[in-house]
């Protein structure tokens, strides 16, 4: 008996050294705080004076400031969702994380600069009364419903007279969602150039009262409606015109922007009698290696594959396809450099007898770098 206790003591003494090992090593690659690794924790308790500088005004966010620091700020009204949204656990796991290790961890460190000028950015704009907090897009009666609901809320930038306005849609697959580096940074710079710009945020999850990922979308995707029917309602206080606007939407955000604005879908403009936008930004995180269609750095190809040989065949016929009906899409893309343009054209096919999904449209891409 005694033997088999000491084999047994070794074996947990062995596990326990591996278990330490393992918490170690995550720790050090990805930088994550233990709390984090094993989803427990909470908000720190930060100090109101912490946030301010002597003479009153906010100090700076810096890389060291908690992920708390970020989502307790002030500027968002309590509403810890605003800077950074996950499920409720997991916000409060990753909330005593300092930012520049939450950024590591996620393999997002080259944000970090930019972040956070956009975030100081936001911050003297509240200061100044030149951007604004909103929450009350959802009726009381809907937050009810659903407490969730209140997580629709906005950020809003007040731009120059006679500048359109500009909603940004950040995105995070529906199972979160990263206005810090998909929101603010695009507002800062939409709103140097003088435009009126509102940053969403948005239930995302079972948040949104679905459990099936599909459904999920289509939900975020009437969030997005109900901010545009807010926007509409709201024209004159805002000073917009909502039928001058434009949506940059990203990934899932992209979708959403996406399902908006095009009449093939369920909750599209048209559908709930609500302003179209002039232009739509939607953007996709491209992998070079199985899109080799685009690639900035080796000049414009065209594309090598299509995703139906039919619609290959069909793409030299003088009229449409007998099934399927084109929808033409042109895109101007800059570089990151600013030194060159690409046009992007996208040719969406789609079956009026297939619901829209992933057998109802099929894409054609070509891409052409422009010549100053």
């Amino acid at each position: 008996m005694k033997k088999y206790m000491k084999i047994l003591a070794m074996i947990m003494l062995v596990l326990l050294i591996l278990a330490v090992g393992f918490v170690g090593y995550v720790y050090k690659k990805n930088a994550m705080f233990l709390p984090a690794l094993f989803g427990i924790g909470g908000f720190p308790n930060i100090k109101k004076e912490d946030y301010y500088q002597a003479d009153g005004t906010f100090r700076k966010a810096e890389k060291d400031d908690k992920m708390a620091f970020f989502m307790q700020h002030p500027v968002f009204g309590g509403y810890k969702h605003m800077f950074f949204n996950v499920e409720d656990n997991v916000l409060k796991a990753i909330a005593p994380a300092k930012y520049a290790d939450f950024l590591k961890a996620q393999g997002r460190s080259d944000q970090m600069e930019n972040a956070l000028e956009a975030f100081n950015y936001l911050t003297r704009l509240v200061e100044s009364g030149e951007a604004q907090l909103i929450s009350d897009i959802n009726s009381k009666e809907m937050i009810e419903q659903n407490p969730y609901q209140s997580h629709l809320t906005g950020m809003f930038y007040k731009g120059k007279q006679g500048k359109p306005l500009a909603v940004v849609v950040p995105g995070g697959g529906f199972i979160s969602r990263g206005t810090d580096s998909e929101g603010y940074p695009v507002a800062m710079k939409l709103h140097k150039l003088g435009y009126s710009v509102l940053v969403i945020s948005y239930p995302i999850g079972k948040q949104l009262g679905e459990t099936e990922h599909e459904k999920q979308g289509q939900a975020a995707v009437r969030e997005l409606v109900q901010v545009i029917r807010y926007l509409k309602e709201h024209e004159q206080e805002l000073s917009v015109d909502m039928d001058d606007y434009a949506i940059f939407g990203f990934s899932a955000g992209g979708m959403m922007t996406t399902a908006y604005s095009f009449a093939n879908y369920e909750d599209c403009c048209h559908k709930v009698k609500l302003p179209r936008p002039k232009v739509i930004f939607p953007m996709y995180g491209l992998d070079f290696n199985s899109n080799p269609w685009f690639d900035p750095n080796n000049g414009p190809q065209k594309t090598t594959t299509n995703a139906n040989p039919v619609l290959a065949q069909a793409m030299s016929f003088a009229g449409p396809p007998p099934v399927y009906t084109p929808s033409y899409h042109t895109y101007v893309v800059r570089t990151a450099d600013g030194k060159h343009y690409f046009k992007i054209q996208i040719i969406s096919w789609y079956d009026a007898n297939v619901e829209i999904g992933d057998e109802g449209g099929r894409l054609s891409y070509y891409c052409d770098e422009l010549q100053p």
